[in-house]
């Protein structure tokens, strides 16, 4: 049954760039549900060169885009041209709803607003923990986000920590109100995973950890060789997912550790085989000054899709509680080597249930999460 909306809309979706990552991959996903709702919608991104220079889904998922009639455009570089581009586009067209996922589009989209005399509900989406963002950045994404009509986060933390920021600085009561955050859970565009992991055969089983992301330090892929490293988990191999990796960094793990590690690089999540009995790892390390911490990334949900269970930081699973209950993730201090040994080799034991991913897909899938955006 389709999706009928209460009221004719059309929707624009803005963000910084299609570089492969949670954020761009959260958007493309939320074009894909919206086409299949029948709901017109198109996507415009400011940074062409930056996409261009890096893996991205563009180029990933061609096809599907194609295929799917999704209409994505880049932008002029300069601010001037995109507030004229916009101007222009919004003059032309009757938008109902704009999901904003670059904070600082959020003053030129209100500009263009205004001079073309459209009035279009401006959603904007803040994806990074304020915490990890230095002080005259975070100062600009709370007066940009002033701009928008409402303000959300994708996890629990993300909404603490920016509230948390917002409660505790000298800002007049409507300001403050004006800058509240509300918690919206992203999820998973599921028609583009495989139903079923492929099935090992008593002879072929081995258990694998998977990382799945960008090699960048606060990812701490190094984790994934600490554990390659431990007598006490000598069977087990990993299974490296990166958009792009230095030729160096790989032709070291593969010298040292040999056929236990494997590298996909540059492929789609459903065109990596993953098998049953596959265990993630998402060990994010966001520093000791961290109040807030976010432990469940978009691939966590992907594997969780999957019926693959991920081991994940402590205290940051609060945006996802029914996904812990169901069993999907398993947490841990990263800085303690016996709790992380214990998590991989009792996970590695662990026989989970037949429905297991079933339930986590019913519970991840952006059909809720686009639905919820359009209603509220």
């Amino acid at each position: 049954m389709r999706y009928v909306p209460d009221m004719e809309h059309r929707v624009l979706l803005v963000l910084d760039n299609f570089r492969v990552g949670g954020l761009e991959r959260l958007a493309l996903d939320q074009l894909y549900v919206l086409n299949d709702l029948g709901i017109p919608a198109e996507a415009h991104y400011r940074q062409v060169k930056v996409t261009i220079s890096l893996p991205n889904f563009l180029t990933l998922e061609e096809s599907r885009i194609r295929k799917n009639g999704i209409r994505i455009i880049g932008l002029p570089d300069s601010d001037w041209g995109q507030l004229l581009h916009f101007f222009n586009l919004f003059r032309k067209n009757n938008f109902s709803l704009i999901i904003n996922h670059s904070v600082g589009s959020a003053v030129i989209l209100r500009l263009a607003m205004l001079i073309s005399r459209k009035q279009i509900k401006l959603k904007t989406f803040v994806h990074q923990l304020p915490t990890l963002s230095a002080p005259i950045q975070r100062l600009k994404r709370f007066t940009y986000a002033l701009f928008s009509n409402e303000i959300y986060g994708y996890s629990v933390a993300v909404t603490r920590d920016w509230n948390d920021r917002i409660d505790r600085k000298w800002l007049p009561k409507s300001l403050k109100l004006r800058l509240q955050m509300r918690t919206q859970r992203n999820g998973v565009y599921l028609h583009r995973l495989p139903t079923k992991c492929k099935s090992s055969s008593d002879s072929e089983f081995t258990r694998r950890v998977l990382f799945i992301g960008r090699n960048v330090g606060w990812k701490n892929l190094e984790m994934v060789f600490s554990l390659l490293r431990s007598k006490d988990l000598a069977n087990i191999q990993a299974l490296i997912v990166v958009p792009m990796i230095s030729q160096e960094v790989k032709e070291a793990a593969e010298l040292e550790f040999g056929s236990r590690v494997k590298f996909e690089i540059g492929k789609k999540i459903e065109d990596v085989e993953f098998r049953e009995g596959d265990i993630n790892i998402y060990p994010v390390d966001y520093g000791p000054s961290a109040k807030f911490v976010e432990s469940i990334s978009l691939n966590c949900l992907e594997m969780a899709c999957l019926g693959i269970p991920s081991i994940i930081a402590k205290s940051g699973s609060h945006t996802w509680p029914d996904l812990v209950e169901l069993g999907c993730f398993y947490e841990v201090n990263w800085n303690n080597e016996e709790e992380i040994l214990l998590a991989v080799e009792a996970l590695a034991k662990r026989v989970f249930s037949g429905d297991f991913d079933l339930q986590a897909r019913r519970l991840i899938s952006i059909e809720k999460n686009i639905k919820e955006i359009l209603a509220d």
